[in-house]
């Protein structure tokens, strides 16, 4: 591939506003007479839809998976953690009576909640295999290797290593998880590579953590400061009071301008992440990826995206659907040509269910 071609959008997004709509209000339909069960198929509802209607090089993705697989995921995800809650329960009640020592019946717990911590990392890894797998071009579909169990395990101890270094390491971890999924990621029969640079984005990263503290402190003096300290001496206002309302409304003031304040340091240091990850990604050596976001380009994404949320009582979600499309085509970026008919079929066996343990212990994205 020239490293001197010009980059170009990589996705075309075509969807409608109206007919995101249709699904939307047919999936909350049966969403409410099936108790919320349909979810699932209101998922893949939405994701059919949206792959359908994005192109690259004039042609469009294709998304095969079922409702079905994820609603047996979810409950096999189900089963494992409450198989795993009940065997830690037990176990930890025999050893308690076994060696009358509560802190070694508490051996157990610890290890269950250690398990919920690794299954919940690895859980972002089986199911990005399980989209890629079921997203198709031209007749090609994604596929993805390693285990979604070690990528939790480094998730785990790579957060571990971030509380120790008061959050310094975040940079570098971020690079080594996106590095695991990618390199372990391939588009048929090409591989994805991305190779990351922590010192890339650390400047703006210790910015950030600066502006941040910052903010805190300040905040506090402003908002916490008098309530706490008159709290300190016994002084608590009794509720329903004017005292109390006051307290409460400074409460949720700086709650407030904390959040709006963090996501608007914060910013900066995203927009330069996604920058880094996209401008160090190939595809074989066919395609080389970029973007061009900006921090003003994601902040008003965002917070236009929480307001529609907010004043719409949740109605906007297709509004927010759509404006996140729409970002993507705009500022993912591609240089090169990717002709499938030299481009073989991805040799990874596809999971037999859907991302059920990113749906139990997570939101599960946007999608």
């Amino acid at each position: 591939m020239n490293q001197l071609d010009q980059k170009r959008p990589l996705l075309i997004y075509d969807g409608t506003l109206g007919e995101l709509y249709g699904i939307f209000f047919k999936n909350l339909l049966l969403q409410i007479l099936t108790i919320g069960i349909y979810r699932f198929w209101a998922t893949t509802n939405n994701r059919r839809y949206i792959w359908s209607h994005m192109r690259f090089q004039d042609e469009r993705f294709e998304y095969t998976g079922t409702g079905g697989e994820l609603f047996k995921g979810f409950l096999l995800a189900i089963g494992v953690i409450f198989g795993a809650a009940f065997a830690a329960g037990v176990l930890s009640a025999v050893v308690r009576a076994a060696t009358k020592s509560a802190a070694l019946g508490a051996l157990p717990v610890i290890a269950l909640y250690l398990l919920v911590a690794v299954l919940a990392g690895g859980a972002i890894f089986s199911a990005q295999r399980y989209r890629l797998s079921r997203t198709q071009w031209c007749g090609i579909r994604g596929g993805m290797t390693g285990s979604a169990l070690g990528y939790g395990v480094r998730v785990l101890l790579y957060g571990l290593l971030c509380i120790v270094t008061l959050g310094q390491m975040t940079p570098w971890t971020s690079m080594r998880l996106t590095e695991r999924r990618l390199n372990a990621s391939s588009f048929g029969s090409l591989p994805f590579h991305f190779e990351g640079r922590a010192r890339a984005v650390y400047g703006l990263f210790l910015a950030t953590f600066i502006g941040v503290a910052v903010l805190l402190v300040v905040l506090f003096m402003a908002f916490l400061k008098g309530a706490l300290a008159a709290m300190h001496v016994g002084h608590v206002p009794r509720p329903g009071t004017g005292e109390s309302l006051a307290t409460l409304g400074s409460l949720l003031l700086f709650y407030l301008l904390f959040f709006i304040g963090v996501t608007l340091i914060r910013c900066f240091y995203a927009a330069a992440l996604a920058r880094h990850i996209m401008g160090n990604t190939t595809l074989g050596s066919q395609l080389r990826f970029g973007s061009s976001v900006t921090a003003g380009r994601l902040l008003g994404l965002q917070f236009g995206n929480l307001a529609i949320i907010v004043f719409t009582l949740g109605f906007g979600a297709p509004i927010v659907r759509h404006r996140l499309m729409r970002f993507a085509a705009d500022t993912l970026q591609v240089a090169g040509h990717l002709d499938p008919q030299t481009l073989g079929q991805s040799d990874q066996a596809p999971p037999l269910t859907g991302e059920g343990m990113l749906n139990l212990l997570d939101h599960g994205g946007a999608f």
